[in-house]
């Protein structure tokens, strides 16, 4: 599981580090996707494990016979940026991810349970101004 919130500098050949509290459950290969989500601009990135279970969960019979969801699942998927971490626990971010992300030399690292989230520093801070009226009760969970 990913958790905390980090801020990284990339590297001049845009590298960044993952944090140490992360690398043991990273990994060595990691998969690295636009957010599904239409409201937020980050890229998520998965470890192997992580991975997979996001192709098991696409390739179920509710997905693969529906043409909407296979249009989504092609869109996510064709997208898919793999990676490998290095030994000095860095992963190098492709030209198209930069871009995308608006960085140039800062990034914030969130974690968010099965992945870690990649984020610009105007864009995180845009996504904790959004005013949420949901609770933490709507989780159903008791704290």
């Amino acid at each position: 599981m990913f958790c905390g919130h980090f801020y990284h500098s990339v590297d001049e050949k845009k590298r960044v580090k993952m944090p140490a509290s992360m690398r043991d459950e990273l990994g060595t290969k990691v998969y690295m996707i636009q957010s599904p989500d239409s409201s937020t601009h980050c890229i998520f990135l998965y470890n192997e494990a992580g991975w997979t279970e996001i192709c098991n969960a696409l390739n179920s019979d509710d997905i693969v016979h529906n043409q909407e969801t296979r249009r989504i699942s092609r869109r996510i998927l064709s997208g898919v940026v793999y990676a490998e971490v290095d030994k000095g626990g860095r992963v190098t971010l492709n030209s198209e991810i930069k871009n995308y992300l608006g960085i140039d030399s800062e990034i914030h690292l969130v974690g968010n349970l099965n992945h870690i989230e990649l984020w610009s520093p105007e864009e995180w801070f845009k996504e904790n101004q959004v005013e949420s009226t949901a609770s933490a009760d709507s989780l159903n969970i008791k704290f």
